[in-house]
């Protein structure tokens, strides 16, 4: 080869080696396998394009998955028969996930994933859990295996301050099934389960305030035990109504109605034949000041003591402002703006409240929450007061005669 084509060659060979290095990207964020120590390989999770996640764990070869997706713009999720999951849970989840940190890369062979705790769910002990992210079209973003979690080296930094020893503070990871991509980092994501109880909404629920009626109506042969109390307002005692003879309530024994059903909560949303309540189901009405209406069906309770319930919400809201008799004509004009101001909140809230009916929902309740208003009626009353019993009678004596006292002489006139 003579010099001026070598020349020429190598001439080439630097052109295209510079326009290579100037055209490539040199900006394309590191692969899973490539990113060090201290790196986050899900910074760049693209949380935007997540319309669905599933998270899949495995006891044996039995396999359980969650699945929660965006129905209508808001996160449901599907084994609860779309009831609303808990969207703090799940921005806590993903925050987690991007946020979390390589402390130490373990490039493993597929023979080596058992020992990691990162063979697929249902292969066994040695099972991870997978979480994939789905996107609108149902294509997967990314797949997140978790597997065995760890104490820190020497157990530093991971001693409770209320005793009871060490805790996992890090877990082995493995991204998009590629056993290179292993490592441990600096979250164990406990709350990562496949319970569908544990990512359902059990922040916004019904409550019920200022309850004037209480009544519970027992079914079959127990309805003789039902009862319903009244008052004038919540400061006032209860009063039964249509009282038999020979009851009187004991008010000690109300207490626990002074704010019925304020607070309520739930443990799960039950579907399919354990959401079917029978229909001697025992109910429990209240009314309120507002006039809500609120009746609860309970259906036989759990080995543990909750109680399925379907709820049923209505309102006899008025539809006119009835003015008080000391009412000045200049009032009328803003008394008529606050009521009107105070119905349609009163509006929300029989719809928020009605979406937590029967008509869609049964839920699985405490037994706690409704236990105090499940008496009998005898159980309101006061106890009679007993009577010591008598003792024998044994028989008559003969009765001792007195001392005879002699009559008086008559007396004489003049003396």
């Amino acid at each position: 080869m003579k010099t001026k084509q070598l020349i020429t060659l190598v001439a080439l060979l630097v052109v295209t080696l510079a326009g290579y290095l100037f055209f490539s990207p040199n900006d394309q964020p590191a692969s899973s396998e490539t990113i060090g120590v201290g790196g986050e390989p899900l910074a760049n999770l693209e949380i935007s394009r997540i319309a669905a996640l599933a998270i899949t764990t495995g006891v044996g070869d039995k396999i359980t998955m969650l699945r929660i997706e965006k129905i209508s713009g808001k996160w449901a999720v599907t084994q609860r028969g779309g009831y609303p999951a808990d969207t703090d849970r799940i921005e806590g989840l993903v925050k987690n996930l991007m946020a979390m940190k390589i402390l130490r890369r373990v490039p493993a062979g597929k023979s080596q994933l058992g020992r990691l705790h990162l063979t697929a769910p249902g292969t066994g002990k040695t099972a991870a859990t997978q979480i994939e992210f789905f996107a609108a079209d149902g294509k997967s973003i990314k797949v997140i295996h978790l597997g065995k979690e760890l104490n820190a080296p020497g157990g530093e930094g991971n001693t409770s301050a209320f005793g009871g020893g060490n805790y996992p503070d890090r877990r082995f990871v493995m991204l998009d099934a590629k056993p290179a991509s292993a490592a441990v980092v600096d979250q164990t994501f406990s709350n990562a389960n496949a319970a569908p109880a544990d990512w359902i909404n059990r922040t916004d629920f019904f409550d019920v305030k200022d309850v004037l009626t209480l009544a519970v109506d027992y079914a079959g042969t127990e309805a003789t035990n039902s009862w319903k109390l009244a008052r004038e307002n919540t400061a006032t005692n209860w009063t039964l109504a249509a009282t038999r003879e020979g009851e009187a309530l004991d008010q000690n024994k109300l207490s626990a109605f002074a704010q019925p059903l304020q607070s309520p909560t739930f443990k799960d949303v039950l579907i399919g034949d354990a959401a079917h309540l029978s229909t001697n189901a025992t109910r429990i009405t209240l009314s309120t000041e507002d006039h809500f209406i609120y009746t609860l069906a309970l259906g036989a309770p759990s080995a543990e003591g909750d109680f399925p319930m379907q709820l049923t919400v209505k309102a006899n809201l008025p539809e006119k402002r009835v003015p008080a008799k000391d009412e000045k004509p200049e009032d009328a004009a803003s008394l008529d703006l606050k009521w009107q101001n105070q119905q349609q909140q009163l509006k929300i809230r029989l719809a928020l409240h009605q979406s937590f009916s029967g008509e869609h929902w049964t839920y699985l309740i405490p037994g706690y929450t409704v236990s105090a208003f499940l008496k009998k009626r005898g159980e309101l009353m006061g106890e009679k007061p007993v009577l010591p019993p008598l003792g024998p009678i044994g028989p008559i004596g003969p009765i001792a005669p007195g001392p005879i006292v002699p009559p008086s002489p008559p007396k004489q006139p003049n003396q």
